[in-house]
């Protein structure tokens, strides 16, 4: 019995060594081929440009690449840019250049995708910054005349239409849309917000004034005769500043470099331009107007509007109205210059500030 006690025991111990053993042996290979699998995961690398690396618009980039394993057989490198604009390489696909016309400035994210063994494919991607080869032209203006303004506005928005002019206000408690009576600064109409909403730019588009909010991610549409609210809407932008209109879209700011191309009946975001001028980005973007194609754009605590090309958010000009700033305002960030507005038929602007005193109709030379 004693005997057999023990060959039994004997018999279990090599059982337990031989299946250690088998799980060893079979968990080994695995982990090998992930470690060959990992290795073999890119056929290649970029080594030029570096990521996010500072090029004017209009310069040819260089692109080189870093093949990591010679012996795969390279089909074809495409590179894929801008509007999806793609150019194919079947040989020198090493190093080569990309052209940057054609691309909007700020950010540009380009793919490259390796064509390889026939039928296989790989994706890498780089970023580079596009600063504007234009330098901006120097505006200069004619001061047509002067209106009053109410001093207690705090100016977010302006806009002209039809002969009148409608002003947003803002601060929480004090936020309003009004009619204004441009001859005497007077509202005529007004709709005052909740007193959590802080009331921000304002846009015409299809008979109806819609109106940002600060913070709230809330906007709200309004009859454009009668000042009747329509309806709200949301937004996913995180601040809302200034707001404008190109006949088709709406178009809004946010406090940064970025404008916001905007469809109107839900508000979802359809496109994104960036600001950059020959220096780098331009932000602080905040009360705006359209005309002919160009941006106009308070500079937040700035006494200049920039003008900006919005196919390729280059700033091409720049206005300053220094001169206008009212007594006392120069210094005061609750005086701030914060309003334009459009007149198409004379082709003139209305420049307000926050709690400014004065309404200024300008002509603008050369005009627009």
């Amino acid at each position: 019995m004693f005997i057999m006690f023990r060959l039994l025991r004997i018999s279990i111990l090599m059982i337990t060594v031989v299946l250690s053993f088998a799980c060893c042996h079979k968990t080994a290979p695995k982990t090998s081929v992930r470690a060959q699998e990992s290795e073999q995961k890119s056929i290649a690398g970029i080594i030029s440009p570096e990521e996010e690396q500072i090029y004017t618009w209009g310069d040819s980039v260089r692109v080189v690449l870093d093949f990591l394993i010679p012996s795969e057989a390279v089909d074809s490198v495409q590179i894929i840019a801008c509007n999806n604009s793609t150019r194919t390489f079947k040989d020198h696909y090493e190093s080569f250049y990309w052209h940057t016309e054609g691309c909007p400035v700020g950010l540009n994210t380009v793919r490259v995708k390796i064509h390889y063994n026939d039928s296989l494919v790989e994706s890498h991607s780089f970023s580079v910054v596009l600063f504007s080869d234009r330098i901006p032209e120097n505006y200069s203006y004619s001061l047509i005349r002067t209106f009053p303004h109410d001093p207690e506005a705090y100016t977010q928005g302006l806009l002209y239409h039809e002969g009148l002019l409608y002003e947003s206000t803002g601060l929480e408690g004090k936020s309003s849309l009004r009619v204004v009576n441009i001859s005497t600064g007077k509202p005529e109409k007004v709709v005052y917000l909740r007193p959590e909403f802080f009331a921000e730019g304002i846009a015409c588009f299809s008979n109806q004034i819609y109106q940002v909010t600060y913070r709230s991610k809330v906007g709200f549409i309004y009859n454009i005769s009668t000042l009747e609210l329509v309806r709200s809407f949301t937004y996913r932008i995180n601040e809302g500043w200034g707001l404008t209109s190109d006949g088709s879209n709406l178009i809004m700011s946010d406090g940064s470099e970025h404008l916001y191309i905007l469809e109107p009946e839900f508000f979802t975001q359809v496109g994104q331009v960036e600001v950059f001028d020959h220096n780098g980005r331009v932000s602080n973007l905040n009360e705006m107007e359209f005309i002919n194609g160009k941006i106009l754009a308070n500079v937040y605590g700035e006494t200049y509007i920039v003008i900006v090309d919005l196919k390729t958010g280059k700033v091409t000009g720049r206005l300053d109205l220094n001169n206008l700033l009212p007594e006392g305002a120069k210094g005061d960030m609750n005086k701030v210059m914060n309003g334009i507005a459009y007149n198409p038929l004379s082709g003139n602007l209305y420049i307000t500030g926050k709690n400014w005193p004065v309404l200024y109709e300008i002509k603008v030379l050369p005009s627009l």
